[in-house]
């Protein structure tokens, strides 16, 4: 059975066009757009025989051997000069596993925030409500990304954040961001006394063909009433080698507290490599390469508490139907040195699969 909310927006997206209005002069006009997104997806575990969930710690596509749509997209943004509001909707299979601790309501609001420009250059910002997250180069959204699945680096860390974000852009090269944040992929705060969450941003962008980025976030993670001091650094460079090649690296580096008040830190990381070919303009194809290790379980909950360490490979192929009609494929294997991955019954070493999906914006 299909999910029937995001079949819903589906249909709004099929037969909808792009709303804009405008009142008011040239110096003083607001503007309402309506822009929708949908992504319908199958995957087919090779060792995992039955449908239905396929791992814990997937939260995109991770349903198997059914048509299900990931996430369904409504967004209505109203923008003037110097004030831009927005409120985007979703469902899917994504929402389901990523946003199951917040509440029936809070799960399906993907973007509720003010966004103001705090003086006449508009280099200064500030943002208010729920956000995208400021950790990472990958979104839910399957345009904003090279892969059809998503690395377990975006997986494991948030998608989306609540808070505040004070934002300066200089120029075109630089960009910094502060944040103040409810906490780690958290839209109502948390409910024991504890530090409010930071966060920081820093992009530098010398030329068209090179970007660089560090984000940076400290607060306090519940675990029942403890409360423990986490650090996670986010880096990526994306290089434009030509026209048709470019490249991606990151890492993620993570330490917090064994328990309250402790000395001691528990750590995770995970590198991660990239490269995109483009054959032309409706054909490209890309390679990752990506490693995973949390071996106290801070990030990734895993049976007896045993390590996770994964290794990934994975290859897909994109074709643009239309521009903004998106086909794709991929293969993608997961590899440990221990029993990682659920089956029915028991669990084995490796996941390895075959996904592909069809994603619609207008």
């Amino acid at each position: 059975m299909f999910y029937k909310k995001p079949i819903l927006l589906l249909v709004f997206a099929l037969f909808s066009l792009k709303l804009i209005a405008q009142v008011g002069n040239d110096n003083n006009k607001i503007k309402l757009t309506v822009s929708g997104y949908t992504e319908a997806y199958f995957v087919t575990d090779f060792k995992h025989s039955q449908k239905g969930e396929r791992q814990t710690f997937y939260y995109n596509y991770n349903r198997n051997k059914q048509l299900q749509f990931n996430q369904s997209i409504l967004k209505f943004n109203i923008s003037s000069p110097k004030i831009a509001m927005n409120l985007a909707l979703h469902a899917g299979t994504y929402v389901q596993d990523n946003y199951a601790k917040e509440s029936n309501f809070a799960k399906h609001i993907l973007e509720a925030n003010i966004n103001v420009a705090l003086n006449n250059k508009k280099t200064i910002y500030l943002t208010a409500g729920i956000i995208p997250s400021h950790l990472g180069f990958e979104s839910s959204v399957a345009f904003d990304n090279w892969n059809l699945t998503r690395s377990l680096l975006a997986e494991q860390s948030p998608y989306y954040e609540t808070g505040l974000k004070l934002t300066y852009k200089p120029n075109e090269k630089y960009e910094f961001a502060t944040l103040f944040l409810n906490g780690w992929q958290k839209i109502n705060p948390l409910k024991f006394k504890a530090m409010r969450s930071l966060g920081t941003q820093f992009k530098y962008t010398p030329n068209a063909k090179v970007n660089f980025n560090w984000s940076l976030y400290v607060g306090s993670e519940s675990r029942g009433a403890l409360s423990d001091f986490r650090i996670f650094n986010n880096f990526y460079s994306q290089i434009n080698l030509n026209r048709r090649w470019r490249m991606l690296a990151g890492f993620d580096f993570g330490m917090q507290q064994k328990y309250q008040q402790a000395d001691e830190y528990n750590f995770w990381y995970s590198p991660i490599f990239i490269t995109q070919f483009s054959f032309n303009e409706k054909l490209k194809a890309a390679i990752r390469l990506e490693h995973y290790q949390d071996k106290n379980n801070v990030i990734v909950t895993m049976p007896e508490n045993a390590a996770f360490v994964v290794n990934g490979l994975s290859f897909n192929t994109d074709y643009f139907i239309r521009p903004n009609l998106l086909f794709r494929m991929e293969l993608r294997g997961l590899y440990s040195s221990s029993n990682t991955f659920q089956l029915d019954v028991g669990s084995i070493k490796n996941n390895r699969f075959f996904a592909t999906s069809m994603a619609y914006k207008f």
